[in-house]
């Protein structure tokens, strides 16, 4: 009589929690593996590095899906609009139960921060274009659309208003939402002029 065969009961998982997994999850590994997979320690989620010549041999869950963790990690790190150009360019799709290659992670990553880079230089030329410490047009133009003579607009109202914009500018960073419109910034503008018009005239 044949020894009865063990069953093996196997519970799956949670769903993947990008949460848990940062775009820093899958940096750390990019340069000392040759592919990245997602997997599940019985804990919790986590990127762990295979080697390309063993990566077919690994046992992974055919239903985790490494390459849309990582686009959604990349989604994350870098505005919307971003990703999707790095999505694009790199060709990156939905690839269930395969790892995803260190060298696109690298690419990925390094296309992204280029383009923030860059989008981040358009920023600072919004800037310049409606600061009110030049005495831009776009300055002179909400001046007169409020209601306010330029000229009566002193030195240091004008860079409190530049001040301010630079923290517009910064949360709109913070929150992936480069390049700023100009039409934005010109509401900004204008919102920061109509704040000091509503304000008492400076003691002379």
């Amino acid at each position: 009589m044949k020894a009865a065969i063990p069953v093996t009961t196997t519970v799956l998982p949670k769903p993947v929690d990008a949460a848990q997994l940062s775009l820093n999850s899958f940096r750390d590994l990019a340069n000392t593996a040759d592919a990245l997979q997602v997997s599940h320690d019985g804990c919790a989620w986590q990127v762990a590095g295979v080697a390309a010549s063993g990566a077919e041999h690994m046992a992974i869950d055919s239903k985790v899906d490494t390459t849309a963790v990582f686009i959604k990690a990349l989604g994350e790190a870098f505005s919307r609009g971003i990703q999707e150009a790095v999505v694009r360019e790199l060709d990156l799709r939905s690839n269930p139960g395969q790892p995803l290659s260190a060298r696109l992670v690298r690419q990925a990553i390094a296309m992204a921060e280029t383009s923030r880079q860059a989008l981040q230089g358009v920023d600072f030329m919004t800037q310049l274009h409606f600061s009110a410490a030049v005495q831009s047009a776009e300055f002179v133009d909400a001046c007169h659309a409020a209601g306010l003579a330029p000229a009566a607009v002193s030195a240091a109202q004008r860079a409190a208003i530049d001040a301010r914009m630079q923290q517009r500018f910064t949360q709109a960073a913070q929150h992936n939402q480069m390049p700023v419109a100009p039409e934005t910034a010109r509401q900004w503008l204008q919102q920061e002029l109509a704040a000091l018009h509503a304000q008492p005239p400076e003691a002379s």
